[in-house]
Order: structure tokens, then sequence, then C-alpha cells
């Protein structure tokens, strides 16, 4: 036996396992990219500005900054602001890792310019934004330091107000604002917050403008304003501010001790800040028909963009009605939602119906006046689906069915012990049997016939009420007897049968609230979390309000100041010099568990 033979044919095989492992392992190895290591979060950082930030004498027309690496510009003509205005805009432009800004306008002379760029600078991979960066310049001797800063929230939600124009004037006329391009101009930030700087010394009426066409002039009816009604004189006041600094008191091996230590600096602070305006629309949009429905022949429903505080008048253009009685006129609370319950047969078989409608509007003085339009209402009688039917089912089916009136209710299986029924029909009622309507309380095998209230709502023609002294965790039946309605056009109901129970007292939660501080017309509402309007109660001076069987949620209170005394919250107007109505929230969210009181006293911080 060749023992030199065998072990080179042994070491040869193990070779080439070893190698096939290596190539195998190799194989199923994953390719990864490099981490490339921490992820960049600074932003781009200014190196050089030629010529250099808050130059004085400035007369050039071309500036160039100077950045530490590759940049983007984003939402330039949002975010770039010049202060004062020009009436040719800047040229800008990124060449490499500069900023270029070109001016071709004429320059004031003796005048601070700034240029923010706000969030309009960012480095390219990772979008970090250099957030609020200004080149300032003055073609003066001197840069103008003074400054004022504020915030802007909505009128009616107290919601910030962002990415809208500040406007600052320094000469003003009732027409300023309509007609002239302001002297200094900022915009707020995501908060609402803003800030103007480099102003020189003066007196000044300031605005909001929420500027839809972005030319600086309050000039589109849905254009959104604010301001403050007296001038204000922006100054720097002298203010010694105060820090608590940590330093080290002692070492003791690994453990350090640590003193307070007072340092005192002066600063040269504005005398307007934190300035409040409170933004508004204007109500003098125009009203108009914004869609008009026939869904039935004898029904006809102009739906407007807004509401208004008179009826819409309505006039037959294509035909003469033979009575004065030809329609019943139905509108909702606001007077945006009119029906036109037409009478007359010969007049809703008609196809196309042409009506002028004469409608309420408001002009920028808040003047009354009357606009007409025309609409045309068609019919389209819908087609019925073909079907093959036996004669015999074809004869039994042919007999015309009987039609009766569907009485609808805001009944739900369980039934709030605070609520009244709500019946409604589908059309107006020319009369009805009210002792064709009961409502039975279930107890045991047992009906007991209660005794209620039933009254037609004075506003809303196809509206009734039931009330009845509910008793808590009980079973009730409504029934409506037949022909118990009948609508002008001479249907009535058949029978209906309703059961339901009433909720457990304990399932409610109640507030307990206590207002202070009014000396005027106000109006507290209660508010879902998601401000949906549940309930408001109408004061005028300090009061107790007992807000009873709340479901067990969240809830916010809110509360006008109702100077005119209508009951309803009103916007303002800058020609008249009003400012929107108050309003206030109260600082929490109040959430109402069963069973439970909750006790608040909210005095209202005016």
């Amino acid at each position: 036996m060749n023992i030199k033979s065998t072990n080179t044919v042994t070491t040869k095989i193990k070779l080439y396992l070893l190698i096939v492992t290596i190539l195998f392992t190799a194989s199923c190895a994953k390719m990864v990219m490099p981490t490339g290591g921490e992820k960049d979060i600074t932003p781009p950082q200014i190196l050089k500005s030629t010529p250099e930030n808050f130059s004085v004498n400035f007369k050039e027309k071309r500036i160039v900054v100077k950045f530490d690496e590759f940049f983007q510009l984003k939402n330039l003509n949002k975010e770039l602001l010049v202060s004062p205005p020009l009436k040719k805009q800047a040229e800008v432009k990124v060449a490499g890792k500069n900023l270029i800004i070109e001016t071709s306008d004429t320059l004031k002379e003796n005048t601070t310019y700034n240029i923010n760029f706000h969030e309009a600078i960012a480095d390219l991979n990772e979008s970090n934004i250099l957030s609020n960066y200004q080149y300032c310049f003055s073609t003066g001797d001197y840069i103008d330091t003074l400054y004022i800063d504020g915030l802007v929230l909505d009128a009616f939600s107290l919601e910030p107000k962002k990415f809208v124009k500040i406007l600052l004037y320094e000469n003003y006329s009732d027409s300023t604002p309509y007609k002239t391009i302001p002297d200094y101009v900022s915009q707020t930030n995501k908060k609402g917050q803003f800030s103007i700087n480099n102003i020189k010394s003066g007196r000044y009426h300031i605005f909001a403008l929420n500027d839809a066409n972005n030319n600086l002039l309050f000039d589109q009816p849905s254009e959104e304003i604010a301001f403050i009604d007296s001038l204000i004189i922006p100054n720097l006041e002298k203010v010694e501010l105060i820090d608590t600094l940590k330093i080290i008191d002692i070492i003791i091996e690994n453990d350090t001790t640590y003193k307070d230590s007072i340092a005192r600096h002066t600063e040269f602070l504005s005398t307007l800040k934190n300035l409040e305006l409170f933004m508004f629309q204007e109500d003098y949009q125009k009203q108009y028909i914004v869609e008009n429905i026939r869904d039935k022949k004898e029904k006809c429903t102009l739906i407007f963009n807004k509401h208004s505080e008179k009826k819409c008048e309505i006039t037959p253009l294509n035909f003469e009605p033979t009575s004065e009685k030809w329609n019943i006129i139905e509108s909702n609370i606001t007077n945006d939602t009119i029906i036109c319950w037409l009478l007359d047969s010969t007049i809703y078989k008609r196809d196309s119906l042409i009506f002028e409608c004469k409608y309420n509007k408001k002009n920028i003085l808040g003047q009354d006046s009357l606009v007409a339009d025309t609409t045309t209402l068609v019919y389209v009688e819908k087609a019925k689906p073909k079907k093959k039917r036996r004669r015999k089912e074809k004869e039994t089916n042919e007999q015309k069915k009987e039609t009766f009136l569907n009485i609808t209710s805001n009944i739900k299986k369980d039934f709030d012990l605070n609520q009244n029924i709500i019946l409604t029909t589908p059309s107006p009622i020319k009369n009805y049997d009210e002792s064709k309507i009961q409502l039975f309380l279930l107890k045991d095998s047992t009906q007991e016939l209660q005794s209620t209230t039933f009254t037609k709502d004075s506003i809303l023609l196809r509206k009734f009420c039931i009330t009845n002294k509910w008793e808590e965790g009980l079973k009730y039946k409504l029934v409506i007897y037949p022909n118990a309605f009948t609508d002008v056009y001479n249907i009535s109901n058949d029978t209906t049968e309703i059961n339901f129970k009433t909720r457990e007292t304990d399932y409610y939660g109640n507030i307990i609230l206590k207002i202070t501080n009014i000396d005027t017309n106000s109006i507290v509402q209660l508010l879902s979390e998601k401000e949906k309007l549940l309930r408001q109660y109408f004061i005028s001076n300090d009061t107790s309000l007992n807000i009873d069987y709340l479901y067990p949620k969240k809830y916010m209170l809110k509360l006008i100041v109702d100077k005119n005394a209508n009951q309803k919250w009103d916007t303002g107007n800058l020609l008249k010099n009003v400012q929107a109505e108050k309003v206030f929230y109260y600082k929490d969210i109040i959430e109402i568990k069963s069973n439970w009181d909750n006790e608040i006293i909210w005095n209202i911080d005016k």
C-alpha cells in the first residue's frame, strides 16, 4: 500500500472542500451599503457675505452670500420678503455654494432694508432649514434697530394664523390698506408669530392680511384682515436681565458639587412686544345661489353660499299663478336654504320652472341691498325598470298602491332624559289631530297613557314637538295613528309605532359653572372636543350655570362678548373701525365622567 499517495489525495480533497466552503459563504453574504455615519442635522452655515451683512452707505446692486455646503431654495416666492418692499422684486439665484441677490430697483435714501428668507434656505441632502436668515443693509449712515413682534390669531377660533402678511404704515388714511403698499412688511410663522425688524423711529398703523393675490393690498372679498385700532410707537428700553449659572464649588474624587451664581447683563428690548392681532373676514361677500334642486316635482330647493337675515323673494317668470296661494316658502333658521313648495298641480306638472329670486346683499359699508337672480329648475321623471310578469300577477299589481306620509323622529334606542320627541314630516302639513298621537309608559304588561304636550315648531314648519316628563330607565312606546297628519297634497300617514327606553340618570355627568367678570351681553357655548356647538346660554352679568345631562366625553367652553346683543358672533369691519367680537376659551379640556359633577370657576380676564 502506497501511504504517500493516499495522503496526497486526502490533502487535495481537503483543499477542494475548503475552496467550495469559501465560495459558498461568499455567495450567501449580503451586500450592505456603508452607513455613512450619523445623520446630518445641521443647516447650511454662512462663511462670508459680500458686502458684509449690516453694511451702511450701501450702493451695490449685487449681494453674494457664501455657504459651507451646497443648498437649495424652497418656496422662495412664499418665503422671501424684502422690507421696505421693492417695486421690482429682487432676483435671487443659487450658484454652487453661493446665494446671489441682485436688485434693479432704486433704493430709498437713508433707509434700512431687511431681506428675510424665513424658511427658504435648506441643505440638499436632508433639507435642514436655515430658519429666519436675514440680510440687512442701510443706504444711510446707520442701521435702524427698532422692532416689534407679536401674534396673529383667528378672531373666532383663536387658532394661530400662519403665513399671513404683517403690514406697517407710517402715513395712513381710510383707503391706505386698499391702495398703498406698506412701508414695512413681514410674515407670520407656523405658530402665528411675527417680528418686523429694522424699523425707523415713527408712529405707525399695523395690520395683518391673508393676502390671497400676494400684492400687499386689501383688495379681495375673500381676504382676511386684522388691525390694531390705535397708533403704535416702537421704541427701545434698557432692561437688566438676570441669569442663574451653575459653577463648580467642590470636587472630591469623582464627586462634584455645584453652586448657583447670579449673572447680570443689560439689553435693549422693544417696548412693543407680544402684540396680538385678531383676524377676521368681513361680511360683505356677495350672496349667490350655489345649487338648485328639484328632486320632487312639487319641491324646489335653493341653496345659498351664506346665511341671510332676510328671506328670499321668489317670483315666477315662465308661468302666471292662478291664485295667490300657489306656493309655500320654507326656510331654515339661517335662511341659507329655501324650499318652495308648489301647491298648484298645473304648475308643478311643468318640466321646467323659471324663477326670479331677490335676496339680501351687504356692500363693503355693511348696507343692505336687494340682488335679483334668475334660476331654472328642471324635473326629470325617473325611469321605472321594466319587468316581465304573469298576467294574473300583472292584473293584481296594476291596482294603484296607496301612498302614505312617512313620519320620522329623533327617537333612538336609548332616549335622553332632557330631550323632547321631535317629529318631522316630508312635506308641509295642512292639518293634524294630536289626539291620534299617543305616548305610553310600558310597565310590566301594562300600558300607561302619558299626559304629553304637543306643539308645532314656530320656525321650522315641518317639525312638531312632544314634551313629556320622563322617568329614567323605563320603556315607552309612541303610537301615531292613521290620519294624524295630512299634508297640503292630501296625503296622510299610516300607523307608526316606535319602542324605546330612557337612559339612567347616573349615565350622565354635570358641569356646575360659575362665570365672573361679566359686565356685558355674552354667549356661553358648550362645545364638543372638535368644537361642534352643543348648547349655548345668553347672560349679561356674573352667572352660575348648571349644564346637566352630559355624556361621558370631553368638552370645551367658549364665551363670546355679544356687544350688539343679537345672540350671535359678529365679524369686524375695517372701514368702520369695528373689531370682531371678542371670544374666550376656558383653559382646559373638560372630561366628563358618569355620575360626576365638575365644579368650575371661570374668571373672564379681559
